[in-house]
């Protein structure tokens, strides 16, 4: 038998119990009534308004309430236990804070998931492996699923074997006590091929992102362009100076304002002193008395033209052009594969600032979310197909 760890608080465990709304509009969506599992039961908030042939597993024996309930890790239960409805709220853990134990039974999935992989995720994958044909999957998990680089594979694994057939995004309301990301109710089926959706768009996979989409989207982002992480300091705070800084940076309010920030970039300036130590304390990356004044990450130089986007913002046109060349970690550059002049550069802007980004799934309660690997990722729609044509850098 595995050994389950009987010291862990309810943060290792990944413990946010589901409030009771979230539960019955979860349980509003189950089509099965056969054989039930909940695979991380916690206090029981399904188990308790499900059928009592329905079974929870558990790993934390504190919690357990009902009889029905296997104290055992979920990643330790056979895959030859089969369910037609799964619902639950899986547990949200970084990878480096899964348990050592569980972390031992993920092996079996080290060429799907890597170290970036939340514990969510193979939550996700095993809980497939246990569905019969026409089975669901009911989950609240985060959303951000659809785009990570860390589920690419798993996306794919979803589109193999079935359709999403329902997807309630819960945008940014506050969901569990502690924070985090934006979580979204979600339900699978299970060898349903027809792509349909309860939101009237078709379930797409692509370059291991998700869509829900109707319009067509053939044109691969990573062919007409590349995308840049802007510089880290780690402490925009204490590096930035009107007076003393000597490097103006694009941020987060220039694509409102078009003003840009002044700081003191990878320069030693003694102004700095009085802040050595928190500096130091720094943890983006080592730090000691040698380097403590430099930037945590620096940002790619380059003079080629560029359009910058804030990586989190509400405006409603979030692509803009600025001539300064240095832009902080708030913000993505968008580099041309192809020869542009600024004419031209403009109407790509505007093309982005067009491109139906919520319904390629950037778009969150009215806030757009972009990363570096979700937009290279990404497709775009047939009007950007004439830029293959021109002459490549």
């Amino acid at each position: 038998m595995i050994p389950l760890c009987t010291d862990l608080n309810p943060q290792q465990l990944g413990q946010f119990f589901t409030p009771t709304f979230i539960v019955d509009t979860m349980l509003g969506l189950m089509e099965n009534y056969g054989s039930i599992l909940e695979p991380s039961c916690g206090n029981g908030s399904f188990l308790d308004h499900l059928p009592n042939h329905a079974i929870g597993i558990e790993i934390d024996p504190s919690v357990i309430k009902n009889k029905n309930v296997k104290n055992i890790d979920f990643f330790a239960y056979g895959a030859e236990n089969k369910f037609d409805t799964i619902i639950g709220n899986p547990p949200y853990i970084a990878h480096k804070n899964i348990p050592p134990n569980t972390k031992n039974l993920l092996m079996p999935y080290k060429n799907i998931f890597d170290h970036r992989s939340n514990l969510y995720l193979f939550f996700i994958f095993k809980s497939i492996l246990h569905l019969k044909q026409k089975g669901e999957l009911i989950f609240i998990t985060p959303r951000d699923f659809l785009k990570l680089t860390a589920a690419t594979k798993l996306n794919h694994f979803l589109y193999q074997n079935g359709t999403i057939t329902d997807f309630i995004d819960l945008g940014d309301k506050k969901i569990f006590d502690n924070a985090q990301p934006n979580c979204a109710i979600w339900r699978f089926e299970k060898n349903n091929f027809t792509r349909k959706t309860n939101i009237l768009k078709n379930f797409n996979c692509h370059q291991g992102q998700i869509t829900f989409t109707n319009a067509s989207y053939p044109i691969l982002f990573k062919d007409l362009f590349f995308v840049k992480v802007g510089a880290v300091s780690g402490n925009d705070k204490l590096f930035t100076h009107s007076v003393f800084g000597n490097e103006d940076f694009v941020c987060s309010h220039t694509c409102k304002t078009n003003k840009t920030k002044k700081m003191i970039y990878n320069q030693y300036h003694p102004f700095l002193e009085a802040h050595k130590q928190a500096l130091i304390n720094r943890k983006i990356r080592k730090f000691t008395q040698s380097n403590w004044w430099q930037w945590g990450r620096d940002y790619f130089k380059s003079d080629c033209p560029r359009i910058y986007v804030n990586t989190k913002t509400r405006n409603k046109q979030p692509f803009f052009i600025h001539p300064t060349k240095a832009y902080d970690g708030s913000i993505l550059a968008i580099f041309p594969r192809f020869q542009t002049d600024s004419s031209l550069l403009k109407e790509i802007c505007d093309l982005f600032n067009h491109t139906n980004w919520e319904e390629l799934g950037f778009v969150c309660d009215g806030r757009f979310l972009f990363s570096q690997k979700s937009l290279e990722n990404c497709s775009l729609g047939e009007n950007f197909a004439r830029f293959y044509s021109l002459k490549k850098l």
